[in-house]
């Protein structure tokens, strides 16, 4: 397990060595929730699930590297880290 602020490198790994960039996403989502026996809880967006989420400029499809600039964060529905205001 790694803490939030270091796990972004692991997808633009994971994409290098030739996996789809979907695929990679999903392997910390609703792949690991799944194995974790959690899915019924985390995992993917839907009614009735816990809100953690993350938000990134840009298109992580696109670009993974995006990933590694998390602009924020929300756990159990709260936003936990957001941008400064201006």
């Amino acid at each position: 397990m790694l803490p939030h602020d270091m796990g972004g490198w692991q997808f633009a790994i994971m994409i290098e060595r030739g996996m789809r960039p979907m695929d990679a996403i999903r392997s910390a989502t609703s792949v690991a929730a799944k194995h974790m026996g959690l899915s019924a809880d985390v995992g993917a967006v839907a009614p009735g699930r816990v809100a953690d989420l993350v938000a990134v400029r840009g298109n992580p499809l696109e670009d993974a590297e995006v990933l590694r600039d998390v602009a924020v964060v929300m756990q159990a529905g709260v936003i936990v880290k957001a941008p400064a205001a201006e």
